[in-house]
């Protein structure tokens, strides 16, 4: 029909072109190029909605007036629309509903849409189509009591992450070091944040006293009550548990603690329902003004093969608020990083946690590790805990229906105590602006509590990052008194250098082949816009590829910090490819960009049938003309453990610990390379000398850490290495556990060994491990080791 349309709309074209021309070619060549062009436009036709064939067409149009809201209302009825309201805090953005058009529809409404466009007083008109955006929850008064006796929540002492609850010294240090600044009397007062998410349960015991009505909506009922739907499955509790964790009121024998137990806090509701672009825009710009942090735990489907980013709306809403939001100061948007970890998804195919606006928080377990769920990617700007293994605990918050939990999880947690932590950081300085936050998170984030986990670098600022956590843990002390308004300067002026190459000619690529792209830069030096302390990095680039999960691409800087900027998904088979997307990254924070950048896209996936080309790309250099203040020093690190906090008095576990063991420093590396193995002479006071065959303890461990699901391992992929302890044992490649029991000393003796003895004698721990990772989805080997070792130490004892 469509193609028969413009066969029509051609054949008047002609004969237009007929009357007005006598020639016979005349009227021939326009007739032929109308005819080819239909074709064209159908097979294009053809090919897009085939990209949009599960889209679901609303009857709302975003519409951009100049006007203002008097020309809207007059478009409005001479069109015979009803004008709904104006989209969030975009001046001249408009929501309009047609009288007489369905609800929704599989296909877009073209003519209507055609019809506001071509209206002289219309800047731009889009129909809303429905967006699929999932929560990314995973599968007080006494100054000098003991930690535990601070509060008399319920659940306070069930808040591993707020405060020290080791039972020994050697075991890992867990909380966020919040105390301290409570002890200072910062608790987030004057501070607003709202939650964007599916609603907000405001009459909860343990929110009430710190709601605030005018940093609510409910745009899914358009309406100013965001309370939850409630239904038999409780489906919308995920909004009301992650304001939970923000401000939860102290001290009331209710629930928890929050982190900022003196904010004020909000809700949106604009998740359950239909989500489109103008319910994102006027979500991520509501009362701008009023509210300082909007904390979102949500975004494009975390399922491997989605990429997707903000909208025209949203984006313009982004770059309003941080403009114009906190009276020029610019709004804090606090984004969960995804938990697409097990469908191998990358973060850095998510606009929303990719974008520079925005602070991507990810997650780590009580153990210290990077959970199953979470994501990898360049983006990333800190980490917060978060559930991790079976035996880990969760996070605590309110629940619907007034009742408490235990149980939230995924980087949906993490995002929320990252908002409360910077709502502290504004009520100590409330004059910082979006940028400097970022920076005082880069500048304080810890990497010793996450240093055993894999892709730790050091960047040519000196600075650790990891795609896994960013700059690492978020420390809410070390994060408040660099906030200090006697001390902090405000960053200087942001500046960007666009370094582009207008004699780019695309160039294709194949499977098993590689592009790389050289980009010598002086980065504008000479410039008003010259950068020589950079902040964020954009690669933006157009690629096309037969199949997208394929492509491999990596940014080197002039430093030498190598950054991938995306890593191969399996599950994105599509033929999109990449239009204009920009790929951002954090990891070279810090560096001077002048000298040489290199992009690299590779597919090494051995599907030779795979094919496309880059089309256009340009590297976005975004920071400083001169070096910020507190980065004139370079960043020391010190040992985790020995950030002074309050910690309970230890207790003791009848002498099983040795002494305890330093905290490693942090490597000496280059800057693109991965962490070394730490110095083993700082490790302990003793040096370890295992033997070449591994203790009965040891073998105890990795018989019920790697065999519990997989009771007859493989063959060793090295026989020849493998200890005579090993090969007598396991004579049929399958162990039974010891049938004596072990002391627990030896236990954690045997898990200390795994942990530090790096000897290439000892492989017996690389064969279990390498055989059950070659076999089960798990990833996670030192989860599935300290799950095991508190099993054993817990069956020991009873």
């Amino acid at each position: 029909m469509q193609t028969e349309r413009r066969r029509k709309e051609c054949g008047a074209e002609q004969q237009h072109v007929a009357e007005a021309h006598s020639q016979m070619e005349m009227r021939c060549r326009p007739a032929m190029m109308c005819c080819v062009f239909a074709v064209l436009l159908s097979v294009v036709s053809r090919s897009l909605e085939s990209s949009y064939v599960d889209r679901q067409y609303l009857n709302e149009w975003a519409v951009e007036i100049p006007g203002g809201l008097a020309a809207a209302e007059a478009i409005a009825k001479e069109l015979d629309y009803k004008l709904v309201r104006q989209i969030g805090a975009l001046e001249d953005h408009f929501l309009f509903k047609h009288r007489n058009h369905p609800g929704r529809m599989k296909r877009s409404a073209n003519h209507i849409t055609r019809r506001l466009s071509e209206d002289d007083r219309v800047l731009w008109a889009e129909q809303q189509y429905e967006k699929s955006r999932n929560k990314r929850a995973s599968l007080g008064g006494c100054r000098d009591c003991p930690v535990d006796k601070l509060f008399d929540d319920p659940m306070w002492n069930q808040q591993w992450y707020l405060q020290d609850t080791r039972t020994s010294p050697s075991l890992p240090k867990l909380d966020l070091h919040v105390i301290p600044v409570w002890q200072k009397g910062i608790t987030g007062k004057g501070v607003v944040i709202t939650v964007l998410d599916d609603g907000l349960e405001w009459n909860h015991t343990d929110i009430y006293s710190n709601y605030d009505a005018a940093a609510s909506y409910d745009f899914n009922n358009n309406d100013p009550d965001p309370f939850p739907r409630y239904d038999s499955t409780n489906e919308n509790k995920h909004g009301t548990r992650c304001a939970g964790e923000i401000a939860m009121q102290a001290d009331n024998n209710k629930c928890g603690v929050g982190v900022a137990f003196n904010s004020k806090v909000g809700g949106i509701r604009m998740l359950d329902g239909i989500v489109t672009d103008a319910i994102e825009a006027s979500s991520i710009g509501f009362n701008p003004n009023h509210v300082d942090i909007y904390s979102a735990s949500w975004g494009p489907n975390d399922d491997g093969k989605t990429v997707e980013g903000p909208g025209r709306l949203a984006q313009k809403a982004f770059e309003y608020g941080i403009q114009k939001g906190r009276g020029g100061k610019g709004s804090i948007f606090v984004w969960a990083s995804g938990n697409g970890g097990r469908q191998g998804d990358n973060c850095d195919c998510d606009g929303y946690t990719d974008s520079i606006y925005t602070i991507s928080i990810s997650s780590a377990s009580q153990q210290g590790l990077s959970p199953w769920y979470a994501e990898k990617c360049s983006s990333t700007l800190a980490t917060a805990y978060s559930s991790g293994d079976y035996t880990d605990q969760r996070i605590t918050s309110a629940d619907l229906h007034n009742e408490c939990t235990q149980t939230h999880t995924g980087t949906s947690a993490s995002a929320p105590l990252a908002a409360g932590i910077f709502a502290l950081a504004l009520e100590q300085n409330p004059d910082l602006n979006w940028r400097d936050l970022q920076h005082i998170v880069v500048w304080t984030s810890e990497f010793d509590p996450l240093a055993n986990n894999p892709g730790w670098k050091r960047n040519g600022a000196g600075l650790m990052v990891n795609s896994r956590f960013g700059f690492g843990l978020l420390n809410a002390k070390a994060l408040v008194d660099l906030a200090d308004p006697a001390t902090w300067k405000h960053v200087p002026e942001k500046k960007q250098c666009i370094v582009r190459d207008d004699s780019f000619q695309p160039r294709e690529l194949k499977a098993a082949g590689a592009i790389t792209i050289e980009i010598p830069t002086k980065a504008c030096v000479g410039q008003e816009n010259a950068v020589i302390s950079l902040e964020h990095v954009q690669v933006e680039a157009s690629i096309e590829y037969s199949r997208r999960g394929d492509l491999h691409i990596t940014l080197t800087s002039p430093a030498g910090t190598s950054t991938v900027l995306l890593a191969e998904r399996e599950r994105d088979t599509s033929a999109n490819g990449f239009k204009n997307w920009d790929f951002m990254s954090v990891h070279t924070w810090g560096e001077d960009p002048a000298g040489t950048w290199t992009i690299k896209i590779t597919d090494t996936s051995g599907r030779m049938q795979n094919e496309g080309r880059i089309l256009s790309w340009k590297l976005i250099l975004h920071g400083t003309s001169e070096k910020p203040e507190h980065m004139k020093k370079p960043r020391v690190y010190i040992p985790y453990n020995a950030v002074q906090n309050d910690r309970r008095g230890v207790e003791h576990m009848d002498d099983m610990m040795e002494e305890p063991t330093q905290a490693y420093p942090p490597p000496n590396t280059e800057p693109a390379h991965a962490s070394p193995p730490p110095n083993p002479g700082k490790e302990s006071k003793k040096p370890l000398n295992p033997p070449a065959s591994p203790s009965l303890a040891l073998l105890r461990l990795l018989q019920t850490a790697f065999n519990r699901q997989n009771p007859a391992l493989p063959q060793p992929k090295s026989a020849a290495r493998a200890s005579s302890a090993w090969r007598k044992l396991q004579p049929d490649r399958s162990i039974s556990p010891p049938a004596t029991r072990l002391p627990p000393q030896m236990l954690y003796q045997a898990l200390d060994m795994i942990n530090k003895y790096q000897g290439p004698e000892d492989s017996v721990y690389s064969d279990y491990s390498d055989g059950f990772y070659s076999i089960k989805p798990y990833r996670h080997r030192d989860d599935r080791l300290l799950q095991a070792l508190f099993e054993m130490i817990d069956g020991d004892h009873k």
